[in-house]
């Protein structure tokens, strides 16, 4: 057997040459003169898999080690009766992290109480859900709009998106569909933007065209009173220069990029090509331990600075948002490469169920919040 797997798949040689003779190929240079003898394709979301793509060639697997699959033509594959599989829930944990690190980041810089704090949750899903479970540990109101979510199961809980606009905090996790009635192209339009209130925390970490970049950017040069973070991107690779600079907190689409979202994407889909080929998977993966794990919560800290020390040991987003943002001094034809370099090269990172807490017993009310977020708790007297 013979698979074609994207270069950056973390451990993708290790668990895909015990399947089949592998080739590894940046994502973006699959082409299909090299897919012509393959049986399987493994990929990420930078692969536009399509009929240019598998056109005459004997693939019969798709697979791709991320949640989205708007890259995957369906009809098509479908049509030619290519199965393919994604790995959903892969990296949620990541993409909850990410958040939480953007916003305590945000509170350290601009001065306010993330408890007191109402956060509106649009998509409900592996990500959004976990997202919930934070915020409401932390005592945040929650306003979750799921319109799919909401007509399946009727439940009250859904709201609005309008009224979901409303919240403090705005964090986005949809997937991206272009038509019919859950469209998210540019779900978060002109209109939209122009109706959210004065310091409003505005978060994209799903798909880069679900907020429309160009009223982006008018929004933020009419009326800055506004903060932003944003991991995608219109026309990625080659994403906006001026928004980019206008931008609070920016990052490379790498909200997913722990190591165990990595790691956890090869996996499943890795099981799930066994599981095609009706053959029993002979492979985990080893996660290395981590050193130097134990942060300390005093309580002479408030709640905000002692989850940004967290987040600064763990994941510091800053360091992110600086290296996207030396693209500013680049000619526009170089920012795409950059960009995907900073994506290839990505530092090592842990998620939080690695790390332990000491805790001053002064913060005892603390414990089942930090359980919450899945990190080992040591209460000290």
């Amino acid at each position: 057997m013979k698979l074609i797997i994207d270069e950056n798949l973390a451990y993708g040689e290790e668990a895909f040459s015990k399947i089949g003779n592998i080739t590894k190929s940046h994502g973006r240079k699959i082409t299909n003169d090299l897919l012509m003898d393959s049986d399987a394709l493994i990929v990420r979301s930078i692969t536009k898999v399509n009929e240019d793509l598998l056109r005459n060639t004997k693939v019969k697997f798709v697979g791709t080690a991320t949640i989205g699959t708007d890259h995957l033509d369906k009809n098509y594959l479908d049509e030619k009766n290519i199965h393919y599989t994604s790995a959903a829930g892969c990296n949620a944990w990541a993409v909850t992290e990410y958040v939480f690190s953007a916003l305590f980041h945000l509170a350290k810089e601009i001065n306010f109480n993330l408890t007191d704090k109402s956060i509106g949750i649009i998509g409900h899903g592996n990500i959004g859900s976990k997202i919930v479970k934070f915020a409401e540990a932390l005592g945040m109101k929650t306003i979750i709009n799921d319109p799919p979510l909401q007509r399946k199961t009727g439940n009250s809980i859904y709201k609005s998106l309008d009224e979901a606009l409303t919240a403090d905090i705005i964090t986005l996790h949809v997937p991206l569909n272009k038509t019919g009635i859950d469209k998210t192209v540019h779900l978060i339009d002109e209109k939209r933007l122009n109706s959210l209130k004065e310091r409003t925390i505005l978060i994209n970490s799903c798909r880069g065209p679900v907020v429309d970049n160009i009223a982006m950017v008018n929004r933020l040069k009419e009326n800055n009173n506004i903060y932003t973070v944003f991991d995608v991107w219109e026309e990625e690779p080659s994403l906006s220069l001026e928004l980019l600079n206008l931008v609070n907190i920016a990052t490379p689409h790498i909200a997913g990029y722990s190591w165990e979202g990595k790691v956890n994407g090869t996996w499943i889909v890795h099981d799930k090509l066994c599981e095609f080929l009706n053959i029993k998977p002979e492979w985990k993966p080893n996660m290395p331990e981590v050193d130097d794990n134990v942060i300390h919560f005093s309580g002479k800290n408030s709640i905000e600075e002692n989850f940004y020390n967290l987040f600064n040991k763990v994941y510091p987003i800053f360091e992110d948002n600086g290296r996207l943002k030396k693209a500013l001094e680049l000619s526009s034809n170089k920012v795409g490469n950059y960009f995907d370099s900073l994506r290839k090269d990505y530092p090592f990172r842990r998620e939080l169920l690695n790390y332990k807490i000491e805790l001053d017993e002064k913060l005892s009310r603390l414990i089942k919040v930090l359980e919450t977020f899945r990190l080992i708790v040591n209460l000290k007297n």
